[in-house]
């Protein structure tokens, strides 16, 4: 019953200060705006911190909250758990990431193969007035040519680590459903016991 009252509370006070920080900019003059949302969070932050105080006087003269063996086993689990979801969340944003590089550099490489092609290049100095074309042709293969390797090369770069991201992801994703079938039971028993 302790516990519910305490989650209640920690709840409530956030809630309150989420919703008195959140301001509407109604207000021509931004520098009154700006005045006035810091005397709202100044505000804010004196009545939280206020409460805050309270709630810990009240648990010091209850005699503070201890955890036993298995409460502290759970609330480990889940701070582990936590620490795997936040993981996954940054692994998969880093295959979102490899994924756009692969089609970014899959797309420069398409582009550098068009412009590699023996018409492309006669095509880009047909304008040009200079009786070097043949070694202005010769300049830009072999530089179109080099960009072609590099390409070639951060691709098949791109396709390893995509091939890890994935694999780690998914090892990370079995971990976490793991936890959650091990600890999530245990922590909604050990709220209804209570």
């Amino acid at each position: 019953m302790k516990r519910r009252y305490l989650l209640t509370l920690v709840f409530a006070v956030t809630l309150a200060a989420t919703v008195s920080a959140q301001t509407n900019y109604q207000s021509g003059d931004p520098l009154a705006s700006i005045a006035a949302d810091m005397t709202r969070v100044t505000t804010s932050v004196e009545k939280l911190s206020s409460q805050l105080k309270a709630f810990v006087d009240k648990w010091e003269k209850v005699g503070g909250m201890t955890l036993s063996k298995k409460q502290q086993k759970l609330v480990m689990g889940l701070e582990l758990l936590v620490r795997t979801e936040q993981r996954v969340a940054t692994l998969q944003k880093f295959q979102i990431d490899v994924v756009e590089k692969q089609n970014e550099t899959r797309s420069k490489l398409t582009q550098n193969e068009i412009d590699l092609r023996p018409r492309n290049i006669e095509r880009s100095f047909v304008f040009e007035g200079t009786t070097e074309t043949v070694e202005l042709r010769e300049a830009k293969e072999k530089k179109l040519t080099a960009e072609r390797q590099s390409l070639t090369i951060l691709m098949n770069q791109l396709q390893i680590n995509a091939a890890e991201v994935n694999e780690n992801l998914r090892d990370a994703r079995d971990l976490a459903n793991r936890l959650r079938r091990m600890f999530l039971p245990q922590i909604e028993r050990e709220l209804y016991e209570q």
